[in-house]
């Protein structure tokens, strides 16, 4: 069996540039909620030497910030991008799942085949492309650890220009093992690292070569199952894309302290109405909310409060109304006048199956009303743009904002967007 990893390069900064070309070729950061840190580089951001996770105020310690071009981060864009990449995989391949918003596995169709699975894969990485204009990398294996590092080595020759790499090779996995340093690989924590160099284990191959039992007893059944990996048994075979979720959170930092009950209410309703929003985009359903508040720690001059309240939901229920009206409870039990609010969430949990709950007899909700208004909400503001229908309540959302200073006109352009042809 073979296994395949696609890995979009930079993925977020290959976002901007799909709908501002003029950034191919530049020095390019996108930045985290309000403008924290760096969380993508592009390779000539990288080649200036500008790690990742830099704080925002210290990209001029690495460069002039004028070489830059520093983006505010958009995540409903992104998570867009990554829906329609992946769609694209899911096309060609069987058993996906999706690691992360830029990478997923998959299973190959030709085990004994490398040709094939080569010109399949450069096949996706052009389809991919050509659909969605986004960069990806792919590398072929026996097992996902080992498909992790191939697509690292995809991404990272450039005289590769398919943009695949398979690694199958027995001497080619021994000589690529032998120069992967042991904190590349995946599974291998920096603390895992640490222990591993003081027993003069510093590469892939020499842990590859380690006793699995010793392994096991020193450490644990996973690292084992990483060894196992590296020499290529598969130990981790890949889930369905459909494996459900066991809980779904929104939350925020403020881009100021909040006083007021009222903007905290916003920020909670807006979450929980996302939340409701992803339940009915996996066709799940809730059982149990909990909100969230918390001050600023940083701040010495302010008396520091945090507190969490959690809510059982009468009948499990997606409804923006239903879970709106928990949040709402929650926030009043645990909000206190007086304290300066800093963040804010809300997290459901004891999800199931929208088919597959039984409504409890006594609920004074009908779910069947709900369903119907939820499902006409969703295919107005789909059609019509995010927010055109909302709850009264919602005045604004100022406190569920992050702060974006660095659009540099890019709303603009995104506005225009219009969805890819299919076939």
């Amino acid at each position: 069996m073979l296994y395949g990893l696609a890995d979009c390069n930079n993925f977020f900064v290959s976002c901007e540039r799909v709908f501002n070309p003029s950034l191919e070729g530049r020095a390019v950061v996108v930045l985290s909620n309000n403008d924290g840190c760096v969380i993508s580089r592009s390779n000539e951001a990288k080649a200036l030497g500008i790690p990742m996770g830099c704080p925002t105020f210290q990209i001029k310690d690495y460069t002039d910030p004028r070489q830059v071009v520093i983006i505010s981060a958009n995540h409903v864009l992104y998570r867009d991008m990554s829906h329609r990449v992946m769609s694209v995989i899911g096309e060609t391949f069987d058993a996906i799942e999706i690691y992360s918003v830029d990478e997923a596995f998959f299973r190959l169709p030709y085990p004994d085949d490398d040709v094939r699975n080569r010109e399949l894969a450069a096949a996706v990485v052009r389809k991919i492309f050509k659909y969605t204009g986004i960069p990806v990398s792919i590398g072929v294996a026996r097992s996902r650890t080992l498909a992790k590092i191939a697509s690292h080595m995809a991404k990272k020759d450039p005289t590769n220009k398919s943009r695949v790499q398979v690694l199958t090779d027995a001497s080619q996995i021994a000589d690529v093992l032998s120069r992967t340093d042991l904190s590349d690989v995946w599974g291998i924590g920096r603390r895992l690292t640490v222990s591993l160099a003081s027993r003069g284990i510093r590469t892939a191959a020499q842990f590859a070569a380690l006793p699995p039992s010793m392994v096991r007893s020193l450490f644990s059944v996973t690292v084992e199952r990483t060894l196992m990996e590296l020499r290529g048994e598969d130990c981790q075979p890949v889930s369905p894309v459909t494996m459900a979720r066991k809980s779904i959170m929104n939350s925020r930092t403020f881009p100021k302290v909040f006083y007021r009950r009222e903007d905290v209410a916003d920020a909670v309703l807006t979450f929980a109405e996302m939340c409701a929003k992803h339940l009915r985009d996996e066709h799940s359903v809730a059982s149990t909310l909990t909100v969230y508040v918390r001050g600023d720690y940083h701040r010495e001059d302010l008396p520091f409060y945090s507190n969490s309240c959690k809510v059982r939901i009468p009948s499990p229920s997606s409804s923006t109304m239903v879970l709106v009206h928990c949040a709402m409870q929650a926030l009043n039990s645990i909000f206190r006048r007086g304290y300066a609010y800093r963040k804010a969430g809300v997290m459901v949990t004891d999800l199931q199956p929208e088919s597959g709950f039984q409504p409890s007899l006594f609920s004074q909700v009908d779910e069947q009303k709900h369903s119907k208004l939820m499902k006409a909400v969703d295919k107005i503001n789909n059609m019509a743009g995010a927010k055109v229908v909302k709850l009264a309540p919602q005045v604004s959302a100022e406190a569920a904002r992050p702060q974006r200073n660095y659009t540099a006109g890019r709303d603009e352009a995104i506005r225009f967007y219009s969805a890819p042809p299919k076939g």
